[in-house]
């Protein structure tokens, strides 16, 4: 498979950058082991729980008391 450069001469820097951020990306999670990552994916995690949870019971509120009046 050629790659655009190779068929036209000319470099494409969106998928040149693109292949960058991919490089880096790898990079970085390569250094990274799943015990030193997985406290900051529980903390996202539980994050997340609780502001779902906070957005349900607002809604649930607000359903009832529109339901109520």
């Amino acid at each position: 498979m050629k790659t655009i450069e190779m068929e036209n001469g000319h470099g494409h820097p969106v998928l040149a950058a693109f292949s960058s951020i991919v490089s880096l990306l790898s990079a970085s999670f390569s250094i990274l082991t799943i015990s030193e990552v997985q406290p900051l994916i529980t903390l996202i995690g539980s994050v997340i729980a609780i502001a779902s949870g906070v957005f349900a019971i607002r809604y649930y509120y607000y359903a009832t008391k529109k339901v109520k009046s």
